[in-house]
This record gives C-alpha cells, sequence and structure tokens, in this order.
C-alpha cells in the first residue's frame, strides 16, 4: 500500500475512486446473480437503519484516524521548525568564537545538517543514522572543552545543542507514528460492511443500489484520499524535507 503515498494527490484521488468503485460494481452486481435470489428475498425484511448504523460506524472511524493524523502532521511541522530553529542559533553562536574555534564548529554545525537529511528517507524503518549521532557527540564535547573565558558561549552552545537533539527525536517519533495495518484493516473493513449493507437494503431496486453504492463508493474514496495525503508526513508527494535545516546551517 506504500506506493498510493508516492502519487501526486490528483492521480491518488482517481486511483482510490477506481479501487473502490470496482469494489462497489461488484456489490451492485451481486444481487443480479441467480443465487443471492434468497438475499433479494430476505432483503425485505431488513430495515434501512442498518445503512444509518454502519455508515455512523464508518465515520466515527474516519473522525478518529483523521484527528490523529492531523495532529502528528502538525508536531511534524513544529519539530522541523524547532529544529531548523535551533540549527540556525548553533550556526550563529559558532560564528562568535575565535579561530579556529569557530570554523570547527561551523562545519560541524552543517556536517549534522547534512547528516540529518542523509536520514531523512529511511526514519520510518531504520529511525536515526549513527552518523548523525557522532556529529551531535562531537559538538557536545567540543562545547564541554571550550575555554574558561568562553563558558558564557558555552552555556547557550549547549542549551541550543540540547534543543536540536529533542526536536530530532521528536521528529523521528513522529516519522514512525502512523496509521498501522489493524487500522487500515479496521477502516476497509467498515467501508465493506457498509457496501453490504446498502447493497442489502436495496437489492430489489437496481437503479437505486447503483446510486446509493456510487455515493458511497466517492465517500470512501474521498475518505481515505484524506487520510493517506495526510499520514506519514516524511514522505509522499507533498513530504517534509530536510530543506528548513539545511538552510538554517547555511545561514539562509
Amino acid at each position: 500500500m506504500l506506493w498510493l503515498y508516492g502519487l501526486p494527490l490528483v492521480a491518488l484521488l482517481l486511483t482510490l475512486n477506481v479501487l473502490v468503485g470496482l469494489a462497489a460494481l461488484l456489490l451492485w452486481w451481486l444481487p443480479t446473480t441467480p443465487q443471492a435470489f434468497p438475499l433479494v428475498r430476505a432483503a425485505k425484511e431488513v430495515s434501512p437503519v442498518l445503512q444509518t448504523i454502519c455508515g455512523t460506524l464508518f465515520v466515527l472511524a474516519t473522525t478518529f484516524l483523521s484527528s490523529n493524523v492531523w495532529t502528528t502532521e502538525d508536531r511534524a511541522y513544529e519539530a522541523i521548525a524547532i529544529e531548523a530553529r535551533e540549527v540556525r542559533q548553533l550556526r550563529t553562536l559558532s560564528r562568535l568564537f575565535a579561530e579556529p574555534r569557530r570554523s570547527e564548529l561551523t562545519n560541524l554545525v552543517s556536517e549534522y545538517a547534512e547528516q540529518s537529511a542523509a536520514e531523512w528517507p529511511h526514519m520510518e524503518e531504520l529511525g536515526g543514522s549513527h552518523e548523525a549521532e557522532q556529529v551531535l557527540s562531537v559538538l557536545y564535547g567540543d562545547a564541554i572543552s571550550l575555554a574558561p573565558n568562553e563558558q558564557m558561549l558555552a552555556v547557550e552552545f549547549i542549551r541550543a545543542l540540547n534543543a536540536v537533539g529533542e526536536a530530532r527525536e521528536r521528529r523521528l517519533d513522529i516519522a514512525r507514528n502512523n496509521v498501522n495495518s489493524d487500522q487500515w484493516a479496521v477502516m476497509l473493513i467498515l467501508a465493506l460492511i457498509l457496501g453490504v449493507a446498502v447493497t442489502i437494503v436495496h437489492a430489489e431496486h437496481t437503479k437505486g443500489r447503483a446510486i446509493a453504492l456510487g455515493l458511497v463508493s466517492v465517500m470512501v474514496s474521498t475518505a481515505l484520499f484524506l487520510l493517506i495525503a495526510h499520514d506519514r508526513p516524511f514522505i509522499g508527494w507533498e513530504a517534509l524535507g530536510p530543506l528548513p535545516v539545511l538552510q538554517a546551517a547555511k545561514g539562509l
């Protein structure tokens, strides 16, 4: 299912409409088969309230997941903004030291940004990279070993360094916080149950069944589109990239 995340938004919406529409077409066709005649007769005794209940359950599940997905996306924006801001602060403080300390610290800040960008594509599967951790460790070591007359700058430098580490850890945690396979399974099962309920309620009316299933398929595909478009904020067509951190390290 990961291939869906890489599609442009228009292509994603069309793909989901086609996939869900095919499932709706199958449900529409089933009552026309001879094997389904007992189902058609039994449908006369089914209350239309059934599809309302199933629709409500699907909407509640969508609302719950959407809230979690959008909260995660907001946290991702915030984590990147904080990391970029503190990296810029590290670069500013580095330039206040005398040579050769200034060049050493400035280069290490730039190297951290580059290693941070390198770990971006693999955050979800592998977490953080060992190289970025090493650069942070070297920066900590340099900050601790500063001369006594540089201690005021060292305090601010370590504070910014701590903030960078915390923002990075938050970013790595967010990258692993997405809609899992169990939640997707529940969403798809509820969508299928809703489609079956609509099919049963409208089993005797071919045109009414077609209209109802068409509307439900558009609703389901739109809900899935919104979830996929905003889930996993660091991958996909509109993914959040490491550019703010790289620009901050260059003083842009």
